[in-house]
């Protein structure tokens, strides 16, 4: 029986099978996850942060920040959730040598 682990991995491959290809030797730290983790919740709670102090009415271009922390946030999330050990030492370019 297929989990929701499974289904989140299946529809997000497009973003994680670059991460997890390839044959050479890479190093994984166990506290490379829960590093991502935390990162990637610091960028969310600033884009969180950056959209509530944004005044009503303003240019908005400056939601461009918003938008890019909050994607790196969601990104760095799912893979630290969904990714392999490879495919996180790989996001922190972690290679074995």
């Amino acid at each position: 029986m297929a989990t929701l682990k499974d289904h989140a991995r299946k529809l997000c491959s497009p973003l994680l099978a670059p991460l997890e290809t390839g044959d050479a030797p890479f190093h994984y730290a166990p506290k490379s996850r829960l590093i991502l983790v935390i990162m990637c919740t610091l960028f969310l709670t600033i884009a969180i942060g950056l959209a509530v102090l944004l005044p009503s009415g303003s240019d908005p271009f400056f939601m461009l920040p918003v938008a890019v922390f909050g994607l790196i946030g969601l990104l760095g999330l799912l893979i630290a959730w969904l990714g392999t050990n490879r495919a996180v030492s790989r996001l922190w370019n972690s290679r074995q040598g």
